[in-house]
C-alpha cells in the first residue's frame, strides 16, 4: 500500500513537472518572435527630413553675442561708491561711517596699511590711498583718568 501511494505520488509529480515545462517552452519562442519583429522594424530604412530642410532649421545652441546684448540691456548702471576716511584711532579706521581693522574687507578692497593721516586699500593690482579730509574742531580728546 505504501509503495502504491509512493508510485502514484511520483507519477503525479512527473506529470505536473512535464506540464510546467510544456507551458514554459512556448514563452521563449513567443518572445523570440516578438524581438525578431522589433529588429525587422528597426532595420527598415526610414526617410527623414531632407538636407535643405535641415539647413533651414535654426541652431539649438545659444549665441553668446545675443546673450551679451540681452544682459547689457537688463543690467542697471551702478553708482560708483565714494569712499571717505572719517577717522583713525589706534589700529582702527572709520570709512563711510563704519569702523574697520587692519586686513578687513572694505567694499571689495582690503585695508592693508594704516598711516597717521591716511589708509591704503588694495584690490588685486589696484591701490587706493584715502586721506583724512580736514581737522574737525568739534571732536576733542581728553584724558579724564
Amino acid at each position: 500500500m505504501n509503495k502504491l501511494l509512493t508510485f502514484i505520488l511520483f507519477i503525479f509529480m512527473t506529470l505536473s513537472l512535464f506540464a510546467d515545462i510544456q507551458s514554459n517552452s512556448k514563452a521563449p519562442q513567443m518572445s523570440i518572435q516578438r524581438y525578431n519583429m522589433i529588429f525587422d522594424q528597426i532595420s527598415k530604412k526610414r526617410i527623414g527630413p531632407s538636407d535643405k530642410t535641415l539647413s533651414s532649421v535654426p541652431t539649438p545652441f545659444v549665441n553668446q553675442n545675443i546673450l551679451k546684448i540681452i544682459k547689457d540691456k537688463n543690467t542697471t548702471k551702478r553708482k560708483p561708491i565714494i569712499l571717505r576716511l572719517h577717522g583713525i584711532i589706534n589700529k582702527t579706521v572709520r570709512i563711510n561711517n563704519k569702523w574697520y581693522k587692519l586686513n578687513s574687507k572694505v567694499y571689495g578692497f582690503r585695508l592693508v596699511k594704516i598711516k597717521n593721516l591716511s589708509v591704503i586699500l588694495k584690490r588685486k593690482r589696484k591701490k587706493i590711498e584715502l586721506f583724512l579730509r580736514k581737522k574737525n574742531d568739534k571732536i576733542k580728546f581728553t584724558n579724564n583718568f
